[in-house]
């Protein structure tokens, strides 16, 4: 009696139909609106009641302002990562591709292209509100490495928060543990104000953690010269990039 051989459809086509599901709902569910949405209002509510302030200072705050809102577009992209993750393990889609096979690494990367849709719509809706209130580029070289760093930190902070939607398995317990590191990061940068506005015992802590450099990183190329910052930006990029690919693929690979 023959048996038929099972079929194996190669990891690159499991991809791109999961993608493929992952863009149309993001797009179908309002999250590319949101994604546009978000840091337009968080510009407007920063920038309205602090500009005066800062201009007494001598600092352009439309221009100041702009790379920490991308950092923050990026944060709120990894809060959808997160819940969606979280969704995906909680609604049974896990279970049903861990019966067939599809390899632990593929719908992470999946996710990851829908995150990718996400983080270029946040981004966008970041420079559009920074541009209306002047905020300009200096160069076209330096503005797209500007464009590449801020979606390679948004990745490097969707996979991990990715990770931890599917370690949880809970789409409202990963987007509050996500909030409050985000918050505290952004809060305690250069992002709002330069380190020197700070306490002195907390001024070295706020120079070096991650949102500070590559805020500082991006402000820099929006001025059209690669700051000595962007060196360590990219180290902490590659570092969370390294870091959440492990633990995402691992924790897909434990879902049951």
């Amino acid at each position: 009696m023959n048996e038929t051989a099972p079929v194996r459809v190669p990891a690159g086509m499991q991809w791109r139909a999961l993608s493929e599901r992952g863009i149309r709902a993001a797009l179908r569910e309002g999250d590319v609106i949101l994604a546009v949405g978000a840091p337009i209002a968080f510009y407007i509510c920063f920038y309205i009641p602090l500009r005066k302030s800062m201009s007494a200072a001598g600092i352009d705050f439309a221009q100041y302002l702009l790379p920490l809102i991308a950092v923050y577009a990026m944060f709120f992209t990894a809060m959808f990562a997160g819940d969606r993750a979280g969704r995906e393990q909680a609604g049974g889609m896990a279970t049903r591709l861990r019966s067939l096979p599809v390899r632990s690494w593929v719908p992470v990367a999946a996710r990851m292209s829908a995150n990718l849709v996400r983080g270029v719509a946040a981004l966008a809706g970041a420079l559009i509100v920074g541009s209306l209130f002047g905020f300009r580029f200096h160069d076209p070289v330096t503005a797209l490495v500007f464009v590449l760093v801020a979606l390679a930190f948004g990745a490097g902070v969707v996979i991990g928060a990715d990770a931890l939607g599917t370690a949880t398995r809970n789409p409202e317990l990963g987007a509050t543990v996500l909030f409050v590191p985000q918050l505290l990061l952004v809060m305690t940068s250069t992002g709002f104000v330069p380190a020197q506005g700070f306490p002195g015992w907390i001024q070295p802590w706020v120079r070096n953690q991650p949102v500070s450099q590559v805020t500082a990183a991006l402000r820099g190329l929006a001025e059209g010269r690669y700051p000595a910052e962007l060196g360590v930006a990219a180290g902490w990029i590659v570092g969370l990039l390294a870091v959440g690919a492990v633990l995402a693929i691992r924790a897909e690979g434990r879902r049951a």
